[in-house]
C-alpha cells in the first residue's frame, strides 16, 4: 500500500461522493429506508434515556446498524448482533478478571481474540455475529483490567447486552411496522412492485461465485494484521489509560471484514474502506463541531439535527456511485457525535474523543499493513 495508491483511493472516494451528491434524487424506496433508519435511531435513544442506560450512543448505533431493506434481513441481523454480543460478553466476563491485571498476558490475548474474530467473520457463516462477539469480548476484557472483579465485570458485560437488545428491539419494531405498512399498501396497490428483491438476489448470486477455500490464505493474512493492530491499540490504551479503545478496535475489525470476491490482494479493498471511513467520520465530525455549540444541548434541535444526519447518511449509503461506505460511516459517526451518554450536550469534546479513536485505529492498522508489506517484499526479494 503505497502513498500514491492511498492518494488515488482518496481522490476516487471524493469523486464518488461528489457524483452521489450531484445526482441527488431519492427514490421512494431509498427515502423510506432513510426514514426507517431515522425512526429506529430516535426510538433507540428514547428507550435508552427512559431506561437510564449509560452508553446511549451504543444503543443508537445498534438500532441503526441492523437496519436492512427487508424485515427478514433486519431480523436476522438483529439476532446475530444479540447472539454475538451475549457470547462475547460471557467470554469477556470469564476471561477478563483473570488476565486484566497482567498486561504481558492481557495484550496478546486481546490480539488473538481480534485476529480470530476477523478470520472467522471472513470465512464462516454468521459473519456479523462473529464481529459482535469479538468486539464485545475485547471491550469487556479491557474493562476488566480496571474493574478487577468478577461481579463488576459481569455487571458491565450485562449492560452491553442490554444496550444491544434495546437498540435492535427498536430497529425490529420500526422495521416490522414498515413491513406491515408495505403489505397493506401492496394489497391496495398490487401493481406497484419494485425490482429491488431481484437486484439483491443478483448481487447475492454474484457474491457467491467464488470459493472461500481459495481465499483462506488472504483471510489469514488479514487476521494476523488485525491481531497485531488490536494488540498495539490495547497496549496504548492500557499504558496511557485511553478511553477510546472501543472505537479503535471496532474500526480495525470493520475494515478488515472483506467483501466476498476473488481478489487475493488485501491492500485495495482495505484501503478503500479505510479512506471512506475516515472521510465519513471527518465530515460528521466537522458538521458536529459546527452544530453542537449552536444547539446548546436543546433536545428538540438536537433530535432534528440527528434525524437529518441519519437520513442523509442513509441516502448516500444506498447509492450506487461508489460512496456507500462513506454514507454508512458518516451516519455512525454522526450518531456518535450527537448522542451523548447522559441527555443532550453542546460540548463536542466526548464526540471528538470517539472520532479520534476511529482515526487512531486506522493509523495503527495502516502502519501494521505497511510493515507487513515491507517484510513480505523483502522475503520475496531474498527468495
Amino acid at each position: 500500500m503505497r502513498i500514491a495508491d492511498v492518494l488515488q483511493t482518496s481522490r476516487d472516494a471524493a469523486f464518488a461522493l461528489g457524483r452521489e451528491c450531484a445526482a441527488w434524487k431519492p427514490s421512494a424506496e431509498r427515502a423510506l429506508l432513510g426514514v426507517n433508519a431515522m425512526l429506529s435511531v430516535l426510538l433507540s435513544v428514547a428507550l435508552a434515556h427512559m431506561l437510564h442506560l449509560a452508553d446511549t450512543w451504543w444503543v443508537a448505533i445498534s438500532g441503526f446498524a441492523v437496519m436492512q431493506t427487508h424485515f427478514a434481513a433486519s431480523l436476522e441481523r438483529a439476532l446475530h448482533r444479540v447472539l454475538g454480543t451475549i457470547i462475547g460478553a460471557l467470554l469477556g466476563a470469564l476471561v477478563g478478571p483473570l488476565i486484566g491485571a497482567q498486561p504481558w498476558f492481557f495484550i496478546p490475548v486481546v490480539g488473538v481474540i481480534g485476529g480470530f474474530t476477523v478470520y472467522r467473520a471472513n470465512t464462516g457463516s454468521a459473519s456479523y455475529a462473529w464481529v459482535l462477539g469479538g468486539v464485545t469480548a475485547i471491550m469487556v476484557t479491557y474493562e476488566a483490567h480496571q474493574l478487577l472483579a468478577f461481579r463488576a465485570t459481569a455487571s458491565f458485560a450485562l449492560l452491553r447486552v442490554i444496550d444491544v437488545c434495546v437498540g435492535v428491539s427498536a430497529c425490529v419494531a420500526v422495521s416490522g411496522a414498515l413491513r406491515l405498512g408495505q403489505q397493506w399498501y401492496r394489497r391496495h396497490r398490487p401493481a406497484q412492485e419494485t425490482a429491488s428483491a431481484a437486484g439483491v438476489a443478483g448481487v447475492a448470486a454474484q457474491a457467491n461465485q467464488f470459493s472461500v477455500e481459495s481465499m483462506r490464505l488472504t483471510y489469514a493474512e488479514a487476521a494476523v494484521q488485525a491481531g497485531f493492530a488490536i494488540a498495539i491499540c490495547a497496549a496504548f490504551a492500557y499504558m496511557l489509560k485511553l478511553p477510546t479503545l472501543a472505537q479503535a478496535l471496532v474500526t480495525i475489525i470493520a475494515v478488515l471484514i472483506l467483501p466476498p470476491s476473488g481478489i487475493a490482494d488485501l491492500n485495495k479493498p482495505i484501503a478503500v474502506k479505510m479512506v471512506q471511513r475516515i472521510i465519513g467520520c471527518l465530515l460528521a465530525g466537522a458538521i458536529g463541531v459546527a452544530l453542537l455549540p449552536l444547539l446548546h444541548g436543546r433536545e428538540i434541535p438536537c433530535l432534528v439535527a440527528l434525524s437529518a444526519g441519519v437520513w442523509v447518511g442513509c441516502h448516500v449509503q444506498t447509492g450506487a456511485r461508489g460512496a456507500s461506505y462513506i454514507g454508512r460511516q458518516f451516519t455512525i459517526a454522526f450518531i456518535m457525535v450527537f448522542v451523548q451518554d447522559k441527555g443532550w450536550s453542546g460540548d463536542p469534546g466526548m464526540a471528538m474523543s470517539r472520532l479520534a479513536g476511529i482515526v487512531g485505529g486506522i493509523v495503527i492498522l495502516a502502519a501494521v499493513m505497511l510493515v507487513a508489506n515491507r517484510l513480505l517484499f523483502r522475503s520475496r526479494v531474498s527468495i
